[in-house]
């Protein structure tokens, strides 16, 4: 019985436990990549500086109900050329910093170029 009891105390949640969300399905995790490529661009465009991952995070959070560290995986897939393709819209800077991929503005540049 002392066995018994100690196994299950083993097993018991602190109050600061949450349980994890559903997994997400693929359509699901392109729809927030695509946010967080949205939110970087917005921070982009607005005040011409690199995105944090912080303020990503807040852009996202009130169109979804996903925690931050769904979004921050989301982030690092969007920055990710296995998951965008061969050229992803957004890059990381350093660790946790994002900004707009600046080869999606050269190859316009060169397209131009040519005769």
């Amino acid at each position: 019985m002392g066995e018994q009891q100690t196994l299950s105390g083993a097993t018991s949640k602190l109050k600061c436990w949450r349980p994890q969300g559903i997994p997400l399905d693929e359509q699901e995790r392109e729809e927030l990549r695509q946010l967080c490529i949205e939110a970087v661009f917005s921070i982009w465009n607005t005040e011409h500086r690199p995105a944090h991952l912080s303020e990503i995070w807040q852009i996202v959070r009130s169109k979804t109900t996903h925690s931050k560290r769904t979004v921050d995986r989301r982030v690092n897939e969007a920055a990710s050329p296995l998951y965008a393709g061969a050229l992803p819209k957004i890059v990381a800077v350093t660790s946790g910093i994002y900004c707009v991929n600046p080869k999606l503005f050269t190859q316009k540049e060169e397209e131009k170029a040519k005769p």
